[in-house]
């Protein structure tokens, strides 16, 4: 591979790879996912295009996060970015084409939009059919019935509606391999809008104990379950392509309907529970062109797009971002001193 070639690869934007490996970035954070973080801690520098988490100190490039949270080497991580820009990938040494601490200077933009992610056939895409086998017969222990009932109040039939599973037991995400998705975890089927299956969200119930050996460890994408580093809350299997969530709604939708845009699948569910048809789009980040062709193009005519922004800053941003992309979109105000719209409906609730 050509010196030009490889910082070709590292100019990709780092926050559309971050929203292609899965993770939710809001105002240039995001929840670190190589170690156990609770608040966003992993800081996006756009100018510089790198990464750096203030609380493990993970930190580099576009390639270092890729081999990071995919656990691969660094060819692996170069095919990976080279394919998801359609650029052919050539058997060279990639080690000798440029010094990877060199940093790229890129135009600042304001949250910049994905385009639509094709997998090439060489490259690692999740095992729908694995996948398919672990949502088919949906299971609600007592850690998700605890999370999804009592804590979040969500509606039984929105749990149903949306195939929400759970397991008692680590699982892989291919046929054979690691564990993946810890237990116990609610399991979380992203369907396109025919309802067919894109990918499974994990997301842990409880907090995992495991003793930190520092970052080499902790920032394995399957760390030993025993010990030896700690793993995020939530994860997508590597390649997944990541958009809005509960699309199988836009065909329920009839024309006049209202269609609610919320910040996630559990201010989504808890939307769908007060009887409005709603979807998720975590951050701008996370939507595809797919995404807005079907919301500008694809929905019954007379159909409004309606928002109530998480009441903080990131919330009001990633308002006013989709606003520029449908100028339509209507804006709800939460009442003082709630935080989204799931704490609201919680409170309604109880």
């Amino acid at each position: 591979m050509k010196s030009e070639e490889l910082d070709r690869v590292r100019a990709t934007p780092i926050e559309e790879v971050a929203g292609r490996l899965g993770m939710t970035v809001v105002r240039h954070t995001a929840l670190c996912p190589f170690h156990n973080d609770k608040n966003p801690s992993l800081h996006f520098h756009r100018g510089k295009n790198r990464f750096k988490c203030f609380a493990c100190g993970a930190s580099g490039d576009v390639v270092d996060l890729v081999m990071k949270y995919n656990n691969v080497g660094f060819r692996e991580a170069v095919e990976w970015l080279m394919e998801g820009r359609g650029e052919r990938v050539e058997g060279r040494d990639y080690r000798t084409a440029a010094n990877p601490g060199s940093s790229i200077s890129l135009p600042s933009t304001f949250y910049p939009l994905p385009s639509t992610f094709y997998p090439l056939p060489s490259q690692k895409t999740p095992d729908l059919e694995y996948l398919s086998t672990l949502v088919a017969h949906p299971v609600i222990n007592a850690e998700a019935a605890h999370f999804l009932f009592d804590e979040r109040k969500i509606d039984p039939r929105v749990v149903r509606w949306c195939g929400l599973t759970s397991i008692d037991v680590p699982k892989p995400c291919w046929r054979w391999g690691k564990a993946f998705y810890d237990a116990p975890s609610l399991l979380i089927p992203y369907r396109d809008v025919d309802g067919k299956l894109i990918t499974v969200q994990g997301r842990r119930l409880e907090e995992l104990k495991i003793k930190e050996m520092g970052d080499e460890v902790s920032g394995q994408l399957n760390p030993p379950l025993g010990g030896g580093g700690a793993t995020p809350r939530f994860r997508f299997p590597p390649g997944s392509k990541v958009g809005m969530y509960n699309k199988p709604v836009v065909r329920r939708l009839r024309e006049g309907d209202e269609l609610w845009i919320t910040e996630g699948p559990s201010d989504c569910w808890a939307m769908l529970s007060a009887g409005r048809k709603a979807v998720a789009i975590p951050s701008a980040t996370s939507l595809t062109m797919d995404d807005v062709g079907l919301i500008k193009d694809g929905l019954p005519r007379g159909v409004t797009l309606n928002m109530m922004p998480d009441n903080d800053r990131p919330g009001m941003e990633l308002f006013q971002t989709l606003k520029r992309f449908f100028p339509e979109l209507k804006g709800h105000v939460l009442p003082e001193g709630v935080k989204d719209f799931g704490e609201m409906w919680r409170g309604i609730r109880n």
